[in-house]
């Protein structure tokens, strides 16, 4: 009877085994590796920062949960770690289910009101979520010292919220250093499907090895090591080896498969876009995008690969936008019409945005109007200078507040003096100009050179506004606020 009604992690002599019950998959130790430290073997991650991208069912979270609870809350006293969610209802149905499923219940006591596990060592799990389902709420979780975090579904929370909270990512006072000596290596976790409006800054920083939202000056060195010129010296502002990523699928989860044997079957039967999200954890096309018609094989156009791609046309008008920004992205667009060839040596009459040019530092008037005047030039071979039609501009810089003229009036002022027509008001109406961006897509009306690099990414990534489904959700992002400027061009022009 005895032996019948022992739980499995409990051995005959009254010890606990976690892995009876729980084991890592390989998949789950990729990022892991055997680390000494005077001599002592620790299991550590390859980087401080890591993302694990997938499918769903791919067991990234309940790796890293595991892997936090055995390394740090059971291997040192009073030592803390942090799992947080968007909403708690994810929340408790992901991380904290997966808890209590593989956790035996005698090494810890869970309070319901403040969802935190205690060990029997000091150690706690602190789950968090945003309460109100806004990122300042993370705010109350920042007090304590976390050397271990981990972050569920990733894609849901800001670059600001990932560094508040990397801020964090220390090792408290009260930890206790273990009998060896050593106190736990800080690191911090992001787990997500490829969704969210804010994975397009885990995409960066973690899959294409780049700082997010770098400036026109930074430079990178042949080792991958970002730099940027301050003060007359070179200071790094962004190093790889602090992040790592890794890519997994249901399929690297056969402890679920066996559970679940038709779950393959389903996601294949799903439309294309979504089986690539949800099954194989690839970029691109996410649920809830709101240019989900977006494809880079029909609206992207790569001249040095075919330059008979496009007839240009030097009678058609040309004419560009600005989203202007000092603490964010200041961004900005060429475009014109021109025969684009759609099948064999058929072509159409399309809008082609031919030029982009987006900083992050704070420039003049002056100098952003000779950034302008180098962006009018059509890229024919050799290229052709043109004078724009209009330059739609960010609307709300044409208020007076404190001076009789306008941002936008000064900006002009410098416009005019090479040559070039004054700015324009965009229109408010975003979502006329979403709408009219979705249906030029859908009809194959609107292409963009290759060159474009940051409103081509930004298109996957724009995402549907769930208080108003006719509009893009409004983020703070690099790729926001070029699709701002993309849209004040296409709407201005065309609105009428």
């Amino acid at each position: 009877t005895e032996e019948k009604e022992r739980p499995a992690y409990l051995s005959a002599d009254g010890t606990i085994d976690i892995g009876k019950i729980f084991k890592l998959q390989v998949k789950q130790t990729e990022l892991l590796e055997v680390r000494t430290r005077d001599g002592v073997p620790y299991i550590m991650p390859i980087a401080p920062q890591c993302l694990s991208v997938g499918g769903f069912r791919s067991g990234k979270t309940v790796g890293w949960l595991m892997y936090l609870v055995e390394n740090y809350c059971l291997a040192y006293e009073c030592c803390d770690i942090l799992v947080l969610r968007r909403t708690f209802k994810e929340l408790e149905a992901g991380a904290i289910k997966d808890f209590q499923t593989f956790i035996p219940p005698e090494l810890y006591k869970y309070d319901q009101t403040k969802h935190v596990a205690t060990f029997m060592n000091g150690s706690r799990v602190v789950f968090g979520h945003c309460q109100n389902n806004k990122m300042r709420d993370i705010e109350q979780y920042l007090g304590s010292a976390y050397p271990g975090i981990l972050i569920d579904e990733c894609g849901q929370f800001s670059a600001e919220a990932w560094g508040m909270l990397y801020s964090r990512n220390i090792v408290g006072a009260a930890c206790v250093p273990n009998k060896h000596g050593h106190l736990p290596i800080p690191c911090i976790i992001g787990a997500t499907n490829p969704l969210g409006p804010f994975y397009e800054y885990y995409r960066t920083v973690f899959v294409q090895k780049e700082p997010f939202e770098k400036s026109e000056s930074a430079r990178r060195d042949t080792k991958g090591v970002w730099w940027l010129k301050e003060s007359g010296e070179w200071v790094c502002i962004y190093d790889p080896r602090l992040y790592a990523y890794q890519r997994s699928t249901a399929m690297d989860n056969p402890e679920f498969l066996k559970r679940d044997p038709g779950f393959i079957a389903r996601m294949n039967s799903l439309p294309k876009a979504q089986r690539d999200k949800k099954l194989l954890g690839l970029d691109g096309a996410v649920e809830g995008q709101y240019f989900e018609c977006f494809d880079p094989y029909e609206h992207v156009i790569d001249l040095r690969e075919d330059p008979e791609a496009i007839i240009w046309q030097p009678w058609q008008p040309v004419w560009g936008s600005q989203d202007w920004g000092m603490g964010h992205a200041n961004a900005a667009y060429m475009f014109t019409k021109a025969l684009v060839r759609t099948l064999g040596t058929n072509y159409k009459l399309k809008t082609v945005c031919f030029k982009e040019t987006v900083t992050t530092g704070k420039k003049t008037d002056r100098e952003w109007a000779s950034i302008f005047k180098t962006m009018c030039k059509v890229p024919t071979n050799p290229p052709t200078e043109a004078r724009p039609k209009a330059i739609f501009f960010s609307h709300e810089k044409f208020n007076k507040q404190m001076k009789m003229h306008s941002p936008a009036d000064e900006y002009s002022r410098e416009l005019r003096a090479l040559g070039l027509p004054p700015v324009t008001p965009a229109a408010q109406d975003r979502i006329g100009g979403a709408s009219m961006i979705y249906n030029m897509l859908r009809n194959g009306d609107l292409v963009i050179l290759d060159h474009c690099k940051d409103i081509i990414n930004a298109f996957p990534s724009l995402m549907r506004d769930p208080d108003n489904m006719d509009d893009v959700l409004k983020v703070s992002t690099r790729g926001d606020d070029c699709y701002d400027a993309f849209r004040y061009g296409i709407y201005g022009m065309y609105r009428s």
